[in-house]
């Protein structure tokens, strides 16, 4: 029988000193302070990673502090207790093997269908094509199976409990629940349908710490990491969270790896069943990785708040505001809340446990599903400096990021505005919203890369705000302009002759490519606040 313990096998990407390589657990929690982060290729195998294992096992072995003052130790210590850690590795080594025939990691024992039949790994690969999901000139189908190494079989297993997609899963023996062979209603994985907001540090170990709850009474007797709990089966359960360990590790699938070993004695699995898995009745509001907004005047038994879900078409600074609305900057925006975990890194930076200067960064990771949650069409992530200042109440820095944001998608709407009286000049329509590159879609490009840049020099040098401020509005009005130039230069010459169209029924005016771009030059300079060079000259016409 193969064997594969994920305490010592090294099957976890991470970006070390000397560069690129591949850990074990043990290895990434004893050296922790000496890897810079986790570098899987896909980015969800990095989020399920940190979430299902690491910090789970970290929460378990060290505890988790009870006051802020408590975390603060833990910090400054720049290490975990090497001691709790191994007596905790060893306790629960059995439990982290991955073709354990009684206990396998994160999977249900003999998981099997009526039949007997199993499925491709690529099941459990996101960027595979995989059943009908098959484009025409892939060089993989259901026939031609991806065989999966131990390491990424692994990475693969915790993925596809956090982000698998939704719809009818094939029956297991032993489910009750099973219907004509069949379970349905099934929804993604558990943290599919969120998104990711995760705090990084300098270093894993300081991502971990970011990541580690202050809880004032501790953790809940009941609530364990599922490698804790009796090994399961195809059974499974509609209920609540027992706890913040039973969160993360929380268990949406029901999945058995057929491992195959070669006669040179490679181990490696190209088949698998999955099946249906536990459903959680309500996100509870200890969820540490997800925004929130209220709603406003819940029915029955609806929640007062409901989680903000990442939308991947959007760049993290578009979507920033909810990051910003930490519990202590709350009164600027009472219907937002941010993640648990970046609300605690806030609350530790007013208490001065984080300088000005940490370099903290914000991971976030998006998934969009397609065709009713059934297939995943999409994978977004985003990484964004966020100055420590910004965070620490009613700042002028958090004003600044505001005014930054805001500044921005006003460009982006003044800039799509270009690109709707252009193609009016040149004799056309407006591109619909959700159809085509407008300009100010190739705009926001520009300003991410700004943005960020911005973002970091507040880090650095978060008393310079005015030549912050300045340097940002320059840099924008030039993005901005810049974008428009080459379109401007090509446009034919009956753009500029214009014609007249229709603006709310019988009302018409002139369409023409030097009004367009009077009133571009315009917006750009209101929306920075950029006061006008020249005289405008009145209406042009």
């Amino acid at each position: 029988m193969a064997r594969y313990n994920l305490i010592d096998e090294h099957w976890i990407p991470a970006l070390g000193a000397e560069g690129p390589t591949e850990v074990s657990i043990a290895d990434c929690l004893y050296g922790a302070a000496e890897i810079v982060s986790l570098s899987a290729a896909n980015p969800l195998e990095t989020c399920a990673i940190l979430r299902q294992v690491l910090l789970p096992i970290v929460m378990r072995s060290q505890g988790v502090p009870h006051t802020d003052d408590e975390w603060a130790e833990l910090f400054d210590r720049g290490s975990f207790d090497d001691v709790a850690l191994s007596r905790y590795l060893e306790e629960w080594k059995d439990s982290f093997d991955l073709f354990d025939a009684g206990h396998p990691f994160a999977q249900a024992v003999g998981l099997r269908t009526e039949k007997g039949e199993t499925k491709p790994s690529s099941l459990l690969v996101a960027s595979a094509p995989s059943g009908n999901n098959v484009p025409l000139f892939a060089a993989r189908h259901d026939g031609n199976p991806l065989p999966l190494t131990p390491q990424l079989a692994a990475r693969s297993l915790l993925a596809a409990q956090c982000f698998d997609v939704a719809g009818i899963k094939t029956g297991a023996v032993g489910d009750e629940k099973v219907r004509a062979g069949k379970t349905t209603g099934n929804r993604t994985g558990a943290a599919g349908e969120l998104g990711l907001t995760i705090p990084l540090g300098r270093n894993l170990f300081e991502t971990l710490m970011l990541n580690l709850p202050v809880v004032a009474d501790g953790l809940s007797g009941a609530d364990l990491p599922q490698w804790e709990r009796p090994p399961m089966t195809a059974e499974w359960e509609v209920r609540p969270a027992l706890g913040r360990l039973d969160l993360l590790t929380w268990q949406s699938r029901r999945i058995r790896l057929v491992p195959e070993t070669s006669e040179d004695g490679v181990t490696t699995v190209s088949r698998v069943v999955l099946c249906a898995g536990d459903r959680m009745t309500r996100l509870p509001d200890y969820e540490p990785h997800t925004a929130w907004r209220a709603v406003k005047n819940p029915s029955g038994d609806q929640p007062p708040n409901r989680p903000i879900q990442n939308i991947a078409a959007r760049t993290l600074w578009r979507a920033l505001a909810p990051l910003l609305a930490t519990t202590t900057n709350q009164q600027a925006q009472d219907d937002e809340s941010a993640p648990g975990q970046l609300s605690q890194v806030a609350k530790l930076a007013q208490r001065g446990y984080l300088s000005e200067s940490f370099p903290l960064q914000v991971l976030t990771c998006t998934v969009e599903y397609g065709s009713q949650n059934a297939v995943i069409e999409n994978i977004a992530t985003g990484l964004i400096p966020l100055p420590i200042a910004a965070l620490k109440g009613d700042s002028p820095v958090l004003h600044l990021l505001r005014d930054m944001i805001r500044q921005a998608e006003g460009l982006r709407g003044a800039a799509n505005r270009l690109d709707d009286e252009l193609r009016r000049a040149c004799g056309g329509d407006p591109t619909p919203w959700d159809k085509g590159q407008r300009i100010g879609e190739v705009l926001v490009h520009s300003l991410t890369r700004l943005l960020r840049w911005t973002f970091t020099q507040l880090q650095h040098e978060p008393d310079a705000l005015a030549e912050i401020a300045d340097g940002w509005r320059e840099r924008a009005q030039d993005a901005a302009l810049d974008v428009a130039e080459p379109i401007l230069n090509l446009l034919p010459a009956r753009a500029f002759l214009g014609r007249r169209v229709e603006r709310g029924g019988a009302k018409q005016s002139w369409s023409r490519a030097s009004i367009a771009e009077f009133f571009y030059r315009r917006s750009v300079r209101e929306v920075l606040g950029i006061e006008s060079i020249d005289n405008e000259k009145g209406e042009a016409s």
